[in-house]
């Protein structure tokens, strides 16, 4: 398995790569080395069955084929190498016709040989000169040997010189087919794969053009429109104090909801056009969570609902700091979002055999709840929160990307009674601070 596996390298390596070279250079290379290879096979047997004559044309071919394939391959004159190839070719099997039996010789076989070549390696204008080229010669051959029968001698000494002679240019002319057609067939079936692969990358780009355009015109649309109206409320001077105040908490919320709508919208466009490249460093978890977390205290509290905060200080991971950031921000907002009044959300961080685990997990909405796996897909519907707060679909999205390029996993669990818990699993870096004593635990 090993010495295919090598030849199959040393082959490809010899006819040049799909990058460096088109498939009709492949094939002519591959075609060259096979006829290189039948020559130095050839020259001999022809010395053996008595033909000197047809084994220095023969050798003559053999360093035609050679120079071809050496001045395409390494000099990458490929069109000077063609001209040369179909040009010496034709000349040296038209020598080899009145050398070798005429039409009782291979002769016919080589430039049945000269016509699949031509056919797999030269451009498709010049299709005709060179094909009708080969027909006209190989008809002019026949003819004179039919009116000079004389000018093309006998040349084999016995049967079974002729017998080999044929048997081998038959082998030579296969091998040499065959290869060509397996080298098409096999860029075409390369092809075939690339073009349904760009098809569904197209889909898949569509889908996403789609939602983004969507989350443009709707769902930042409508958000802002509120925060307009709520302006428009406050600048109005007959609404009463109780009034007013309400109208702060809701433009509060609207604000910071769409605040966090934008940004993932605009970090999940530059991740999508510059890919996703993210420096990691040793991070201590609580240091880089623990100021975040903090923050959405007070949108807790205007849905009365307590959060508790129990975060490992010895855990530190190699990670991203903005990116850790974004995906536990994204699960809060998500868990605070999907926990009616009066709940609870806790999160969590731990080591857990090598690993940093950090959980988020929500009391929900009192009633059984059932995600899909397509929840970390952007083709997933965005869902309305227990005080019609809505998702633009992305969060999810943003921390699958995010955590799985910081060698991570993410996962949820449904609770069966309400609920849901989202698991962040990264790998565990040793402590590198002895400061640190217990855990702390707050409630809030």
């Amino acid at each position: 398995m090993i010495a295919k596996s090598f030849y199959r390298h040393l082959w490809f390596r010899l006819i040049g790569s799909e990058t460096d070279f088109a498939l009709s250079n492949r094939i002519f290379h591959s075609i060259c080395l096979i006829a290189v290879i039948a020559l130095v096979y050839n020259v001999p047997l022809n010395f053996f069955v008595g033909l000197p004559v047809i084994a220095e044309a023969s050798l003559a071919s053999l360093l035609v084929i050679g120079s071809s394939y050496y001045l395409s391959r390494f000099k990458r004159r490929y069109s000077a190498a063609l001209y040369i190839f179909c040009i010496t070719g034709t000349l040296l099997f038209t020598a080899n016709y009145f050398l070798n039996e005429g039409i009782y010789g291979p002769t016919d076989l080589f430039f049945v040989l000269m016509i699949i070549i031509m056919i797999a390696v030269v451009p498709v204008k010049q299709y005709w000169f060179w094909v009708s080229t080969n027909i006209g010669t190989v008809f002019t051959l026949h003819y004179l040997q039919y009116a000079h029968p004389g000018w093309v001698p006998h040349t084999y000494h016995k049967p079974s010189d002729q017998f080999i002679d044929i048997s081998s240019a038959y082998v030579t002319v296969v091998a040499v087919a065959l290869s060509s057609f397996y080298l098409i067939r096999r860029s075409y079936e390369q092809e075939r794969r690339s073009a349904e692969h760009r098809e569904a990358m197209m889909n898949v780009l569509n889908k996403e053009k789609d939602k983004l355009f969507s989350i443009i015109s709707h769902d930042l649309r409508a958000p802002l429109t509120n925060i307009y109206e709520y302006l428009g409320l406050l600048a109005e001077s007959e609404i009463s104090a109780d009034e007013k105040a309400n109208i702060e908490i809701e433009l509060y919320q609207s604000t910071g909801a769409t605040l966090d709508m934008l940004n993932n919208v605009l970090s999940w466009s530059k991740s999508q056009m510059n890919g996703i490249s993210i420096s990691l460093l040793p991070l201590n978890v609580y240091e880089v969570l623990a100021p975040q977390l903090l923050l959405f205290l007070n949108i807790a509290k205007t849905k009365h609902i307590t959060v508790e905060i129990s975060i490992d200080p010895t855990m530190y991971v190699m990670g991203n700091g903005d990116a850790l950031q974004l995906v536990v921000r994204n699960l809060v907002n998500n868990a605070i979002k999907f926990t009616a009044d009066h709940g609870n959300i806790s999160i969590t961080g731990k080591k857990v055999d090598g690993t940093c685990q950090i959980i988020v997990k929500d009391s929900g909405v009192g009633k059984p709840v059932s995600l899909s796996p397509d929840i970390f897909n952007l083709n997933a519907v965005s869902t309305y929160g227990t005080n019609n707060e809505k998702g633009v679909g992305l969060g999810l999205v943003l921390c699958k990307e995010f955590i799985e390029a910081q060698a991570g996993t993410i996962a949820f669990e449904c609770h069966t009674g309400s609920g849901t818990s989202f698991f962040i699993t990264m790998p565990a870096l040793p402590v590198t601070t002895n400061d640190v004593t217990g855990i702390p635990e707050k409630r809030y």
